[in-house]
């Protein structure tokens, strides 16, 4: 984008109401979960600026309402929220894959868990750290996130929406097409759409 059209869409943003502030940060961070292009996305809602924190639990109710994917809390604390929002069959499907639910067992999950004894699982293990096999969780190639977790010493060959080890022409396709969904969102924002028109878009 020009430095007008940053402009442009920073005045927008910031004269929506604080439910369409926060529709507009799930749609930014979410987009390609939301198009069903990706199995999960993770928000931190957080008590700096526009204390977006204290908007989700406001307003979350609400916002189950409007979305077509699913949310669960990881983490709450004073400082922020941790909220997965995600799409239940692709992540069902995701956890039970033979190879990653493999890996899984090593953080004691189990192949008996269904899809919210995992998600609380993970939201236990989350209290403390940013476990490792959210990876799997966010739809990340399992080859990558094992060898982020087992060979820390080795460095990747690109960043993108995660550490790449492996696939790097499958990865940086997968980036251009989370890309291309953000930048149509983001434009239709640009051309006045206001978020919870795009929500019932999407």
């Amino acid at each position: 984008m020009s430095r007008e059209q940053v402009n442009k869409f920073f005045n927008i943003i910031d004269e929506y109401n604080d439910f369409e502030y926060l529709l507009y940060e799930i749609i930014c961070h979410c987009a390609p979960t939301l198009k069903r292009q990706k199995i999960a996305s993770l928000i931190i809602f957080s008590n700096n600026g526009r204390k977006l924190n204290l908007i989700w639990e406001k307003y979350k109710d609400r916002i189950k309402e409007n979305l077509k994917i699913s949310f669960f809390e990881l983490r709450r604390n004073k400082k922020n929220i941790a909220v997965l929002f995600y799409n239940d069959k692709m992540l069902e499907a995701s956890i039970k894959c033979q190879k990653n639910i493999d890996f899984l067992n090593r953080f004691g999950y189990t192949n008996e868990m269904d899809l919210n004894q995992c998600l609380c699982h993970l939201s236990k293990r989350f209290q403390k750290i940013c476990p490792h096999e959210i990876g799997v969780f966010l739809g990340y190639p399992i080859e990558d996130v094992i060898t982020f977790v087992d060979c820390p010493g080795i460095k990747c060959k690109i960043i993108g929406y995660w550490k790449v080890y492996h696939d790097v022409e499958n990865a940086k396709a997968i980036f251009n097409r989370y890309d291309l969904i953000k930048d149509k969102m983001i434009g239709l924002i640009l051309k006045g759409y206001k978020p919870t028109q795009l929500i019932l878009d999407v």
